[in-house]
């Protein structure tokens, strides 16, 4: 009995057993919870949210072939293990396994010469708007700030980012707009730029959206700051940079990459600086500018390369303007989209070298009132063209200007003209009364005529010197109405060789 008994008892502990592993539930952690480059030394720092790991080493070492120290949940495996040397030369994925067989998948990207981690261990996320006077520092960490969707810097609050600091969006659909009476100031350094970037498992453009400014604060002062591969959208208006009803100082700050284009400015902005900054790698223009206006608180002093359509495109016509104002060359010509109009009754400098590119069918009017000071050299002319090298491409100048300060030197104007013969199908239409002093002078590849006149009798208000003419399908110089000029008789559409 007591065999029988024993043996009873042995069987329902067995049983219990059995049933409490059956019924155990499996694990499912799957983290990684330390990630160490053993030689040289690096700690990586761990983004549990965006599963990223980051490691920085020193500067000049091989990371072709280095061997990680890895610490995963209990119960779990990794893929590649622990101990295995890597090639970090780009981005390697890691994945943990569960004892319940789920998986998770880490980034990891080695960078060299970082600054490696610092005491806080993972970035501040950052998924409220602000609205009180705030300051970003340094964290010492690869990514210092992780904004969770779009942010708004809102009221009058000013957001302040120090030297240093990299903020990460994390997606497309990121980004932040500064309203109206809010600021930012962003003041890096050669040696510690100010970065905003995308995923760090998307090295695309577009992986993040765009740094949006409608405000017209003086705080709004950028130095140093690199905005990389933003840009998520390919409409014109929505740029890594959108500048809308604002003023700003950019000094040495770099745009690369973007699905459009690097910055767009809407009316009523204004650069306060804007020197010494890189555009480039965007899918679209460097620059749009929807007013005109715009142009005049640009600076030449920058680089444009490497974008799809290397002009500043330009998308208003109208020069309005209350003062007198110097047009500066870019780094890449003028893309005037719907022509171009000057009409106040204030000089407009244009500076040696400037390109102007005009769309199809559209012009460049000189007012009555306006004076035009475009000052080329034998080395630097000023060039205005049609976007397209064929003849008729746009339709010239057309010059009303009666103001004697008015000049053109080292000029070229090239393949325009009306389909129609006629005075409004040269290069160049001078009308009546009109005032304007050429010199070294080129036009050419001309639909009709390189220069038009309204009457002969416009000669005794122009001076004139070394004008060349090549390619002038009907002839040089069209006269619209005859008359007696120096003693010779012309007669009414009369087609010139020469300017008299």
């Amino acid at each position: 009995m007591k065999k029988f008994l024993s043996i009873s008892m042995m069987c329902l502990l067995g049983m219990f057993v059995f049933s409490s592993c059956f019924f155990n539930k499996l694990s499912s952690e799957k983290q990684i919870k330390s990630f160490v480059i053993t030689t040289p030394y690096a700690q990586g720092v761990i983004n549990e949210t965006l599963k990223t790991i980051t490691v920085d080493v020193p500067e000049g070492t091989d990371v072709t072939s280095l061997v990680p120290s890895i610490v995963v949940s209990d119960d779990a495996i990794v893929e590649p293990g622990s101990g295995v040397a890597q090639n970090f030369s780009k981005a390697v994925s890691y994945t943990v396994t569960a004892e319940d067989g789920t998986k998770a998948t880490y980034v990891v990207t080695v960078t060299v010469g970082g600054v490696g981690p610092g005491p806080g261990g993972d970035p501040t996320h950052i998924d409220e708007n602000i609205s009180a006077n705030t300051t970003w520092k340094d964290l010492g960490l690869p990514v210092d700030y992780v904004v969770d969707g779009w942010i708004h810097i809102e009221g009058n609050a000013l957001l302040t980012i120090e030297p240093g600091v990299t903020i990460m969006f994390t997606g497309n659909n990121g980004g932040m707009t500064v309203e109206e009476n809010a600021g930012l100031r962003m003041v890096g350094t050669a040696d510690k730029p100010i970065q905003f970037v995308g995923p760090t498992n998307n090295p695309n453009n577009g992986s993040w959206g765009r740094v949006q400014i409608d405000s017209k604060r003086n705080d709004n002062v950028w130095e140093y700051v690199e905005f990389l591969r933003g840009g998520s959208s390919d409409y014109m208006w929505d740029a890594v940079v959108d500048l809308y009803d604002a003023w700003v100082s950019m000094k040495h700050c770099t745009i690369d990459g973007s699905l459009g284009c690097g910055l767009d400015m809407d009316y009523g902005c204004k650069f306060l600086a804007f020197e010494n900054n890189v555009i480039k790698n965007c899918a679209s223009y460097p620059m749009a500018l929807d007013d005109a206006s715009n142009l005049f608180s640009l600076n030449g002093n920058n680089t444009f390369t490497s974008n799809g359509k290397n002009y500043v495109y330009v998308n208003d016509r109208d020069l309005d303007i209350n003062d007198h104002v110097t047009l500066v060359k870019m780094p890449v010509p003028y893309f005037l989209n719907e022509g171009l109009y000057m009409g106040n009754p204030y000089k407009v400098t244009i500076e040696a070298g400037t390109e102007f590119v005009f769309a199809s069918g559209k012009d460049f009017s000189v007012d009555v009132d306006a004076t035009l000071i475009a000052s080329g050299t034998a080395d630097a002319p000023i060039v205005f063209r049609g976007m397209e090298n064929e003849v008729g491409y746009w339709k010239g100048i057309r010059y009303h200007s009666t103001k004697e300060a008015s000049v053109m030197r080292y000029c070229t104007v090239s393949n325009c003209g009306e389909d129609d013969p006629g005075f409004y199908s040269a290069c160049l239409s001078i009308w009546d009364n009109a005032r304007l002093t050429m010199t070294n002078c080129t036009f050419g590849n001309c639909r009709h005529y390189g220069i038009a006149l309204d009457g002969i009798e416009d000669l005794n208000n122009l001076a004139h010197s070394a004008i060349t003419f090549t390619g002038c399908a009907a002839g040089n110089v069209f006269v619209e109405s005859g008359g007696t000029y120096k003693g010779v008789e012309y007669e009414d559409g009369q087609v010139l060789e020469v300017l008299p």
